[in-house]
């Protein structure tokens, strides 16, 4: 077998010449139908501040308690983040004294003496930025929108370059959804993903989602939140429900595994397994796990939980029928997911038709999450179907902070979308141009991502 040797991947990070508030704009023609735009604006903090930190958090729901607390009494207060950890902090003022005397009055009012006063020069909450953003236009006629996913499987990761390469040399290309990040699973998707038609996983706390299809020769996207709906029914028995596909499976869960997952299920012994091949049952493994996943069939895996429930309906060699779809939780009357041949979670839903929404807690999302700055990675699409796939880096100060999400809907409204989600953002933030890397990571070096948004030339 020939290997194809695959370029080495460069980070091009141009760097913003003289930021200004009013912003720069360059722009560059990638082929027929594609732009990329670099747009810079902003500046960058260079007087020292002081500001008050209240504490330090590793768990978003309890620096949201204390964003909360504060607000409850009065005190202005927002997050940020290093990516690790959510601090809590006053706005940033410019003299020590200022905050030395909020301070010693908070303390009055009964507040912990242990919030500190902190001398900043480099400040990601600084209200001018700077910011740099690399946009790519992209027009629908001319464009072809695909989803792939690390290594062609439901599983594993890579960077986002290394798979534009690899699939068929993408001109370009995007970070895609969240994923589990490390261990046995790492490079699950933590969200709907759909290639190609082959659901690959099930959307996650109805999550926004964004699908691609073609029709009458143009791309079309749709927006929205979805739900899950599988089962299974044997030939003469009950409709069994699915709780998930290709994912880790909890002890009173039904889970799907179908051969993009992986060989075997990487299941740990317990519960059971039905091996489905050419929709007929050709086997049942009790409490063994990691089952063979038939390349011409599934695995169904039921946890200990569920296990003297279910199988006393099923026997080797029943004809077995199984269904999994993706369900709209917003008004779909065109029928628009049922035609989407690739789709990406991520979440929260920013724009829709033209509305602005401020609802993360709809998707689950925490409200430190939801303020903080961080670098970001979206989609959306313009009234004629122009498509806007964007990155903002940050965590760097002096050339980026990164946004919120209210700031970073602002910045697809000035775009022109009129519906947009905000993808998998942080370290994973990656834009490639053929097989380099234009936007800066915040990390050393670029992420392995699980998934990608990938664009291509329409063919003549």
């Amino acid at each position: 077998m020939k290997h194809k040797t695959l370029p080495i991947v460069l980070t091009l990070a141009l760097t913003c010449v003289a930021a200004a508030p009013a912003g720069q704009l360059t722009t560059e023609t990638l082929g027929p139908g594609l732009q990329h735009l670099v747009i810079c604006r902003g500046d960058t903090a260079t007087a020292t501040s002081y500001r008050i930190l209240f504490g330090v958090f590793s768990r978003p729901s309890e620096a949201d308690q204390m964003l909360e607390s504060l607000r409850e009494i009065g005190v202005a207060a927002l997050p940020t983040s290093d990516g690790i950890d959510y601090r809590i902090v006053t706005p940033s003022l410019p003299h020590r004294v200022q905050v030395e005397d909020m301070r010693s009055r908070l303390i009055d009012q009964g507040f912990s003496s242990h919030i500190e006063v902190q001398e900043i020069r480099q400040d990601l909450t600084h209200p001018e930025g700077p910011w740099k953003i690399h946009v790519l236009e992209a027009d629908p006629r001319r464009i072809d929108v695909q989803v792939a996913h690390a290594y062609d499987a439901a599983i594993g990761l890579e960077t986002t370059a290394a798979l534009a390469v690899r699939r068929g040399g993408a001109l370009a290309a995007v970070n895609g959804g969240y994923f589990q990040m490390e261990g046995l699973l790492a490079g699950d998707s933590l969200g709907a993903l759909e290639i190609d038609d082959r659901l690959l996983s099930e959307p996650d706390r109805g999550r926004a989602s964004v699908g691609f299809f073609v029709q009458d020769g143009t791309t079309r996207s749709v927006f929205g939140r979805l739900a899950f709906h599988g089962w299974m029914q044997p030939a003469e028995g009950d409709v069994i429900q699915l709780q998930g596909i290709n994912r880790s499976r909890g002890p009173s869960e039904i889970v799907l595994f179908t051969p993009d997952f992986h060989r075997t299920t990487l299941t740990p012994p317990g519960g059971a397994e039905i091996v489905i091949s050419y929709s007929r049952i050709a086997a049942i493994r009790e409490g063994l796990g990691s089952s063979l996943i038939p390349p011409d069939g599934m695995v169904l895996s039921i946890g200990a939980e569920r296990s003297a429930e279910i199988l006393p309906g099923l026997h080797a060699g029943d004809t077995v029928y199984v269904q999994t779809r993706l369900v709209p939780l917003l008004s779909d009357p065109e029928d628009e997911w049922d035609r989407a041949r690739y789709v990406v979670s991520g979440g929260p839903l920013l724009l829709w038709k033209g509305q602005r929404l401020e609802e993360p807690e709809k998707e689950s999302i925490s409200r430190v999450f939801y303020l903080a700055r961080h670098p970001r990675t979206a989609v959306g699409v313009r009234a004629d179907g122009t498509l806007l796939f964007v990155t903002v880096d940050g965590r760097r100060p002096e050339e980026s902070v990164g946004m919120s999400l209210p700031e970073l809907t602002d910045l697809m409204l000035e775009l022109g979308a009129v519906s947009a989600i905000n993808l998998d953002g942080g370290g994973s933030t990656t834009m490639v141009i053929d097989g380099t890397v234009v936007n800066h990571p915040s990390g050393d070096s670029p992420r392995r991502n699980a998934d990608a948004i990938l664009l291509y030339l329409r063919k003549p």
